[in-house]
């Protein structure tokens, strides 16, 4: 594995300005969500390029991909998301975007060149496959309801034997890498929920059901959810982050409206929330002579990493990089739908850091400064080829 793991990190070296180059045209073309066109056709020809077999419009806007080693084996997938965000960009980078209120905030462009140059590195070791590598080019990461499940009933998962996928960290230094047995990423639920009162003159409220006042309790009733129905020792996040109705000083209104996000690190208690939800609502609403509409729409459901497949990745980065560029990631109670893949076929899901704060490159996702250490595709790149072919010998 000595011979193997310096021929792959000399091979990401030497594509790492090839992908520079595609990271820099797709940043500055960014497309949102199931509108990757061009995008997915820079990631179709250079594959083609590459010598890979290519099959485009998959999930509309994706592009499936494989190399067939010269020795037989199963089949394991390398997943990259394409979709922008629908931010104004403030770097002012020479490559800044294009497109007016969109944006790579969320480094998906790196991950497509990543998944492009691991694409390169493999093509030059077909010698070392045992099987085959599927790359996964994903539209709509970003928007509900994900490109993953489409992704998947187009047969993306066909034969695969395990699925690894990886995400930027603004919080990490550039080229470390890391790892999360178990829960990783929390589900995502949107709550819309509906206060009907009865409308009246604010200096008259006992004439009135005031759906303001009921409001008020249902938001704070609605935190006991996590304060007192939650093991302590559990994760889970609700947030009422919007609210309208009124329109007049001195007028009750009709009724006000509430959106919010339910995130859990658990299955079991994501469905008892659901049920719970409606109880402290419809509950509160009853006492008080009001009514109340309901809606909660799910997300991505929890990312569960395989424990066997995180120990090996993990393994696999200590031996490609050393001890000392390897982290164990922290959980977030972000969403991703790569947690799809993981529900068909074990893996992992892992962090790279991007953080270079000598060149200032230190802002979050989903920030219109955001950018990334560029030298940290090398490790990206060479990560992911190499659980491909550890991943094919298992």
């Amino acid at each position: 594995m000595s011979d193997l793991k310096h021929r792959i990190n000399a091979l990401a070296e030497k594509y790492y300005p090839e992908m520079v180059r595609l990271r820099r045209t797709i940043h500055e073309n960014p497309e949102l969500a199931f509108a990757e066109f061009a995008t997915s056709a820079l990631v179709a020809d250079t594959l083609e390029k590459t010598g890979l077999s290519v099959k485009r419009g998959v999930a509309k806007t994706g592009v499936l991909a494989s190399i067939h080693g010269k020795k037989t084996g199963k089949a394991v997938a390398l997943r990259s998301d394409m979709d922008a965000l629908p931010i104004q960009e403030a770097t002012g980078l020479p490559f800044a975007s294009k497109n007016p209120g969109k944006m790579h905030a969320c480094g998906h462009d790196s991950h497509t060149a990543i998944g492009l140059g691991a694409a390169m590195i493999l093509s030059e070791l077909k010698d070392e496959i045992s099987g085959e590598v599927r790359f996964l080019f994903q539209p709509s990461e970003e928007l509900v309801p994900g490109g993953a499940p489409y992704m998947i009933e187009e047969g993306a998962l066909d034969g695969v034997s395990k699925v690894f996928g990886l995400h930027v960290l603004s919080q990490a230094d550039a080229g470390t890498v890391g790892f999360c047995p178990g829960e990783m990423m929390a589900s995502a639920d949107e709550l819309y929920i509906t206060i009907k009162g009865k409308s009246g003159h604010g200096a008259r409220p006992h004439l009135t059901v005031d759906p303001m006042v009921v409001t008020a309790e249902v938001i704070l009733a609605l935190q006991t959810l996590i304060s007192r129905n939650l093991d302590p020792f559990a994760h889970g996040v609700i947030s009422i982050c919007s609210i309208h109705g009124g329109f007049a000083p001195n007028i009750v209104p009709p009724e006000i409206k509430l959106i919010g996000t339910l995130r859990s690190m658990s299955r079991e208690w994501r469905r008892f929330a659901h049920e719970r939800i409606h109880e402290i609502v419809n509950g509160i609403c009853y006492s008080a002579r009001a009514e109340a509409e309901i809606r909660i729409e799910s997300g991505y459901p929890v990312l569960v990493n395989d424990d066997a497949e995180t120990a090996f990745a993990d393994s696999c980065a200590r031996e490609l990089f050393g001890e000392d560029r390897v982290f164990r990631a922290e959980r977030l109670m972000a969403s991703e739908d790569f947690a799809y893949y993981l529900e068909k076929v074990p893996g992992t899901f892992y962090r790279l850091g991007i953080r270079n704060e000598a060149q200032g490159i230190t802002a979050d996702i989903h920030n219109d400064h955001f950018t990334i250490d560029e030298s940290s595709m090398k490790a990206g790149a060479a990560m992911q080829a190499y659980l491909a072919i550890r991943g094919l010998d298992q």
